[in-house]
């Protein structure tokens, strides 16, 4: 691949569209049997829409590095694992919000920010102020840091050692995965914080 000096947008699209053609067989060989034809079509034409956005910014951060094109295809395969292990709630959420795109911009989200134990103390007696949530109207619950934390100075819980363990006074992943599930089943969307340079020495 000859690269520009600069990221010239023409050749960027030319250069996604050229890589999807060349990773979508790949792709499909090795996972399109795995689930139903016309939720495999509805990812892919997920995957058509989002891919240049996707290989632009990568390009940009990437594009210079000899295996460039073998991450990103290892993080297509990744995403498309993750997508294909996601549960029927989830898959038919996305299939709701692929039809109202601007969901996130509504009016009809409201909503609220807390953390945990000064409003419930752990996951578990969370779930038991759900329907006071619901009588606000909260449609949009934020968490603040919940995850496993150093012992000390930990940057007011975003020094994380672990994304993969809520902090065990708060909780657990079962207790937290179950908790988003009832939200869900009472309208209202869990948010939780994601910031990858907030991360103590512990991490991983």
């Amino acid at each position: 691949m000859s690269e520009p000096t600069n990221q010239n947008p023409e050749w960027v699209r030319r250069e996604s569209e050229t890589s999807l053609r060349r990773l979508l067989p790949r792709l499909e060989a090795r996972f399109q049997g795995k689930t139903d034809p016309a939720e495999w079509e509805g990812y892919i034409d997920r995957l058509r829409r989002h891919f240049p956005r996707l290989f632009e910014r990568l390009h940009a951060l990437y594009g210079g590095h000899y295996d460039f094109f073998y991450h990103l295809e290892n993080m297509l395969c990744s995403a498309t694992e993750m997508w294909l292990a996601r549960p029927p709630e989830l898959k038919a959420l996305d299939a709701m919000r692929e039809m109202d795109r601007d969901w996130y911009l509504s009016n009809r989200m409201v909503g609220a920010m807390c953390y945990v134990d000064l409003f419930a103390d752990n996951l578990k007696t969370l779930r038991e102020k759900i329907n006071y949530l619901t009588e606000l109207g909260i449609t949009y619950l934020h968490l603040m840091p919940l995850f496993k934390v150093p012992e000390g100075d930990n940057d007011g819980g975003y020094a994380l050692s672990s994304y993969r363990e809520v902090n065990p006074s708060l909780g657990s992943m079962q207790e937290l995965s179950e908790l988003a599930s009832e939200l869900r089943n009472h309208g209202i969307s869990l948010v939780i914080d994601f910031v990858f340079n907030h991360t103590s020495d512990e991490h991983d």
